[in-house]
């Protein structure tokens, strides 16, 4: 699905998923630099409460590695595209990336995943 309409972040996930619609799930990582740990937790915590209300949302969750501490997953789960992109359009996710910047060691990586039912 190519439109000009897809935030970026919706675009790329677009193109991982090709032809697959539906519910999918994404992993999205982060490392914070070694004095960036609590400003992570700090800046998800509107994104994490207010995430799970939104409508297509399954899951939106946030993991710290116990070994690793400037280790972060969150953990997404979602509707369709079209809920992923509503979400990227958020204020609170601008808020969000605006805050991370900072306090990331390096650019988040993003796995999608397409969801299959046995």
């Amino acid at each position: 699905m190519v439109s000009e309409n897809l935030h970026p972040l919706a675009q790329e996930v677009s193109n991982q998923l090709g032809q697959s619609a539906g519910s999918f799930m994404m992993f999205v990582s982060f490392r914070t630099k070694p004095d960036g740990v609590g400003a992570l937790i700090e800046a998800f915590h509107v994104p994490l409460t207010e995430t799970i209300k939104e409508e297509g949302n399954y899951t939106y969750r946030l993991a710290q590695d116990a070994l690793q501490p400037e280790q972060f997953v969150v953990v997404e789960h979602w509707r369709d595209l079209q809920a992923l992109d509503a979400h990227l359009k958020q204020p609170y996710l601008a808020q969000l990336l605006a805050d991370l910047d900072p306090i990331l060691a390096e650019p988040p990586h993003v796995r999608v995943m397409i969801e299959k039912f046995f």
